[in-house]
């Protein structure tokens, strides 16, 4: 059951990642504000339905609090420094340090913390797997890395790393029943930030900042919908299987299938070296999740 959630979460943040990206082609006002629309909303979203999980009665002690509030800062961190990355150098080496965060922070985390242990088998995947990542996110183009390129990559994998290990840690330390309290306080906090950021900025231009076509608006309902499942079916899986496992076969997974969507939907193409990069993820996701019973049958 606890893999059968696994590939939901894969699916649900592959289904997340294509419709944010048409969300913000078909986005009617200045693209630089779509990402924060999307966090607003999102995030709003996101914090209803975990007030409906938990029945309106939120009850979330001082630590989850704490932990909360630092990862909607973690959150909103990884949701300012993408779009920034994305703006000043090439997308294959952001994809890089966004997955070798999410994979290698929560693993040290636990690690250090909570004397989790990892097998050399699963530490030479995890660094096939970051290879792979450059092979499938690199598409050939050699964009010039302006200033401040290197600081944005650094925070987004400390965002994304420190996302995933504050998720962990608060499951660990706390309840396991105030996990929806968590992810409403995350969502709440980087909702409100976003939100208060487009106002500061945008001032009376705030309502056209809002405003979206027909099309726009389907696609943040269905999104901001998928990220409030895909958060929540998350938080379950945390604890149920090793952390470096769980991130690495989640965060690379999400990267394979949402090149292969881009192929099959968008008509974009996938040159020799993508398409090694991802038939080689695969095997290494293969081993990392039963290396043992595939050395076993090879034996």
């Amino acid at each position: 059951m606890t893999y059968i959630l696994m590939g939901v979460v894969v699916l649900l943040y592959t289904a997340q990642s294509f419709l944010t990206r048409l969300f913000s082609a078909e986005y009617p006002g200045d693209p630089r504000h779509a990402s924060p629309v999307f966090s607003t909303v999102s995030g709003a979203t996101v914090v209803v339905v975990s007030l409906f999980m938990c029945g309106f009665h939120f009850v979330a002690s001082p630590l989850t609090w704490l932990l909360g509030i630092f990862n909607g800062f973690a959150l909103l961190l990884y949701n300012t420094t993408i779009i920034k990355a994305s703006q000043t150098g090439p997308y294959s080496v952001l994809m890089v340090f966004s997955i070798a965060g999410g994979i290698i922070i929560p693993t040290l985390t636990g690690a250090i913390t909570f004397g989790d242990t990892l097998t050399p088998l699963a530490i030479i995947c995890i660094l096939v797997v970051l290879v792979c990542v450059y092979l499938i996110s690199d598409k050939g183009s050699h964009t010039e890395k302006k200033p401040g390129f290197w600081i944005a990559v650094s925070l987004l994998a400390i965002g994304n790393g420190a996302f995933g290990s504050l998720l962990d840690v608060q499951q660990r330390l706390t309840a396991v029943e105030q996990k929806e309290e968590m992810v409403a306080i995350t969502f709440g906090v980087c909702s409100l930030c976003s939100l208060a950021m487009l106002l500061v900025k945008q001032k009376k231009s705030f309502p056209a900042v809002m405003k979206q076509s027909r099309r726009s608006l389907a696609l943040l309902t269905v999104a901001s919908l998928v990220v409030a499942g895909s958060i929540h079916i998350l938080t379950i899986v945390i604890g149920k299987v090793d952390l470096a496992v769980l991130y690495t076969f989640y965060n690379s997974a999400v990267l394979m299938l949402s090149v292969l969507c881009s192929y099959l939907f968008l008509g974009e193409k996938l040159s020799l070296k993508n398409i090694i990069g991802c038939v080689t993820m695969c095997v290494a996701l293969a081993f990392m999740m039963g290396g043992d019973t595939i050395l076993s049958a090879l034996r």
